[in-house]
């Protein structure tokens, strides 16, 4: 009887995060409540699992990278982070975003989620200190600095809004800030106390 429970509770949560990723996306925001019908179940099933429209919209969001920017992320770790590849991972990103608009608007923060789904990825540390072996990211950048950077990057003010030529070669742009050829010294960390991050 558990293990059914438990089947049934993943379908509800399947087919509500299925709903929600649909009715997010409509220009007029859905309610909890029809995003609850549309799921084909009840407003307490929905609460149950998933407090509010952020803590929903997060989830969906969650659901897209493991899709569609994980195996790219797994690509880039097994290598030496060719900028090839960053651009890669960074145009898939943007159109991600771009076309998940309704979800991310939902979130609140697109920079911070951004940043913590790419730092689940304990693979990037390794990929990060081989890049800079090979001479493909500066030497002083290291494995937390990169999903922040990425996320800062995929997420600034008009990118989401330019058309994909654009988006590019902006992208492109930017990530000549990761070659070393041109890199100076990074500024210090601040410092970890009471009340910082």
């Amino acid at each position: 009887m558990r293990g059914s429970l438990r089947t049934d509770a993943r379908s509800s949560i399947g087919r509500i995060l299925a709903a929600a990723r649909r009715l997010l996306g409509e220009p007029t925001a859905a309610s909890l409540n029809r995003i609850a019908q549309e799921a084909g179940v009840g407003i307490a099933t929905l609460y149950r699992h998933f407090p509010n429209r952020q803590v929903l919209a997060r989830a969906v969001l969650e659901q897209v990278f493991d899709e569609e920017v994980e195996p790219l992320l797994a690509r880039f770790a097994e290598g030496d982070a060719p900028r090839a590849d960053l651009l890669a991972v960074a145009e898939r990103l943007v159109d991600l975003l771009h076309r998940e608009r309704g979800v991310v608007a939902s979130i609140g923060n697109p920079t911070d989620v951004t940043a913590h789904f790419l730092a689940r990825d304990r693979r990037l540390a390794d990929a990060v200190a081989r890049a800079r072996l090979a001479g493909n990211l500066r030497p002083d950048l290291d494995a937390d600095d990169l999903p922040a950077l990425l996320a800062m990057l995929v997420t600034g003010p008009g990118l989401l809004d330019a058309e994909p030529t654009s988006r590019r070669r902006y992208l492109s742009l930017l990530l000549d800030g990761l070659n070393p050829g041109r890199a100076e010294p990074l500024p210090p960390r601040p410092p970890v106390g009471p009340g910082r991050p």
